[in-house]
């Protein structure tokens, strides 16, 4: 089965550009629009073909009176939680037991490295909820190739097709069918504490020898340059991403992640040398090894580091009222290598977060239009709250108040030539795990670049 590869510069940014300009276009108000396409989908499909196996009078249609129980399992764990991406799910959770009253849904969250071995255990004993989280392409390809989850097309009207911005089902679509809806367009960047770099008189960096000259100020001054929790593993790959999209340029790292290409190349060896260098020479204080995400993030909050390079999800983080840096972050293109192939406007990310139907949910069309909500109305709030560009065109109403650092990054992305998306998503199951455990043995000096590169051709061998 052939996934489908993440469309080159236009689709992907021709959304990014049309979404700095939704605020004024809109005519629609996202949460009842999610409502009213949601219930017409589920209406429509509410009479399945029927089949020995399945109990045709068991669906119950929207609207007659009768309550359908949809379970629904996600990495949201905390209500509570200033990320953007939670502020928009438990909105959406909220306000669809209005908008799809007939429709108990029953949530249950676990935090992200348990949500995983949480899923493949259920994914192994068949026994899924009716719709969870999931990332796309290489991670969702098994529960596609087993048939365990649902096709959307049946339930995609023109309306919804209509919205959803190009590019943003790339990595949600296999031999043709989509599995998936986007919500977000995710982008990583430099964020860069002004105050830090105002107060010890480091120049905010334009190119990478400036990055290294930075890291070197804050580790003298006994400031960590660059918060990173590597402890979880996942961090390092967005480290590691974006030297490799410097030095092999996105093109041809997108085809060595696909199989396509080698990983023994010099740009990767280059690559690869330049994140372990960084980690030797104190780039990411003294226990990034020991130092897990969250305690990374609430480092930075705090302002006691530097930089750190991660998605936009941060961004709510950052502004957040309990944050000390609030107002004191800026979002920075990661400086060009010279002598690498990638430029500037080559960025980590992309859309490839979703909630997937369990093949074996007794209520298929509920199911779909419950999925299909919570990604329509997440796309708008995940998008005021600062956490990533939409992957719906909506009504955005008054913007004045919408996080700052997003818009820098709209600003930043606006004219964008190539995208990688997240390298664990992008390969999946056991190639993400050999990702993550030889970047962690790279950032730790457990082996040399070149080692590393050629441990990563095993994967495409």
């Amino acid at each position: 089965m052939k996934r489908t590869a993440l469309k080159k510069a236009v689709g992907l940014l021709v959304s990014t550009a049309m979404i700095v300009s939704l605020a004024g276009c809109g005519s629609k108000d996202s949460g009842s629009s999610s409502a009213d396409s949601a219930q017409e989908s589920a209406q429509a499909q509410a009479e399945p073909e029927s089949s020995a196996e399945e109990d045709v009078g068991s669906q119950t249609e929207p609207g007659n009176g009768e309550q359908i129980t949809i379970t629904l399992w996600s990495q949201f764990s905390d209500p509570n939680s200033t990320d953007g991406n939670y502020v928009a799910f438990y909105n959406a959770l909220e306000s669809i037991k209005t908008d799809m009253p007939n429709v108990n849904v029953v949530h249950e969250g676990t935090e992200s490295e348990s949500y995983k071995v949480k899923l493949r255990t259920a994914m192994a004993g068949n026994e899924l909820p009716d719709v969870f989280f999931n990332w796309g392409a290489g991670t969702m390809a098994p529960y596609v190739e087993a048939g365990l989850v649902l096709s959307m097309d049946e339930y995609m009207t023109d309306e919804m097709k209509g919205k959803i911005l190009g590019g943003t089902l790339d990595n949600f679509t296999f031999d043709g069918k989509v599995y998936g809806y986007p919500y977000s367009v995710a982008v990583a960047s430099l964020y860069v504490n002004t105050e830090l770099f105002e107060q010890n008189n480091v120049k905010i960096p334009e190119t990478y020898d400036e990055f290294l000259t930075a890291v070197d100020a804050f580790k003298a001054a006994g400031i960590t340059p660059i918060s990173l929790g590597e402890r979880d593993l996942w961090p390092g790959l967005m480290i590691f991403g974006i030297h490799a999209i410097r030095m092999a340029g996105a093109a041809d790292f997108n085809a060595a992640l696909n199989g396509e290409a080698s990983y023994n190349t010099p740009e990767l060896v280059e690559a690869a040398k330049l994140v372990q260098e960084l980690a030797a020479r104190g780039g990411f204080g003294d226990s990034a090894m020991g130092t897990s995400e969250d305690d990374a993030v609430a480092a930075f909050k705090q302002g006691r580091a530097a930089m750190m390079f991660m998605g936009s999800w941060l961004n709510g983080d950052c502004e957040a009222d309990d944050a000390a840096v609030k107002g004191k972050i800026s979002v920075i293109k990661f400086p060009v290598i010279e002598g690498g192939k990638g430029t500037a406007d080559e960025f980590h990310g992309g859309s490839g977060e979703t909630f997937l139907v369990s093949s074996n949910t007794e209520h298929p069309a509920e199911a779909a239009a419950v999925a299909q909500y919570i990604c329509e109305k997440m796309s708008k709030d995940q998008y005021l709250a600062g956490s990533g560009m939409p992957a719906w065109e909506a009504d955005m109403g008054d913007t004045s108040e919408l996080n700052r650092l997003s818009q820098e990054i709209a600003d930043l992305t606006k004219d964008a030539t190539g995208y990688v998306y997240w390298l664990d998503s992008l390969t999946g199951g056991s190639a993400a795990d050999t990702l993550m455990n030889e970047i962690a043995n790279l950032i730790a000096g457990n082996e040399t670049p070149e080692e590393f590169c050629a441990n990563l051709q095993t994967l495409n061998e």
